[in-house]
């Protein structure tokens, strides 16, 4: 009886342990590392959407995007220019949403392509190297063509 009930006991404690591993494995990585992680799996998610024409991924993972833009971990700094950055970010993903919404797997490429530049001209000014230029010329030019 003694060793049944010390099986049982080990037993509950072994389901106990495996339920708070599992609930914590779940549990979202909120950490900003944990954030650009996110944003590169609905990144991929969406290049994956734009490849196949599957709009509903395209959307989704879109969405996903804004989402995350708007979590308190993607603010790491309280500056105009990181503002400029993130409200770019928002409004290329409201653009790839849009797109999958009107089937328009061009308009997807165009803003998946700017997303991309949004996210590269923000970690080099968080690396402190400033607004990334092309030819020159700073890479809203270029956002401001494809938008034509």
């Amino acid at each position: 009886m003694k060793n049944r009930l010390s099986l049982i006991l080990v037993f509950c404690a072994a389901l106990l342990l495996a339920g708070l591993a599992a609930s914590t494995k779940n549990q979202a990585d909120t950490s900003t590392r944990g954030v650009m992680k996110s944003k590169l799996h609905y990144s991929q998610g969406v290049l994956e959407g734009i490849a196949t024409e599957n709009y509903n991924l395209i959307a989704t993972n879109a969405q996903n995007l804004s989402g995350l833009s708007q979590a308190a971990n993607w603010q790491i700094r309280q500056t105009p220019e990181y503002q400029r950055f993130t409200t770019d970010f928002r409004r290329q993903a409201d653009a790839l949403a849009k797109s999958a919404k009107e089937k328009n797997v061009d308009a997807a490429t165009v803003a998946y392509f700017q997303l991309t530049v949004s996210c590269v001209n923000c970690h080099k000014y968080l690396r402190g190297a400033g607004t990334a230029k092309l030819d020159g010329k700073s890479s809203l030019l270029l956002s401001a063509v494809a938008q034509k």
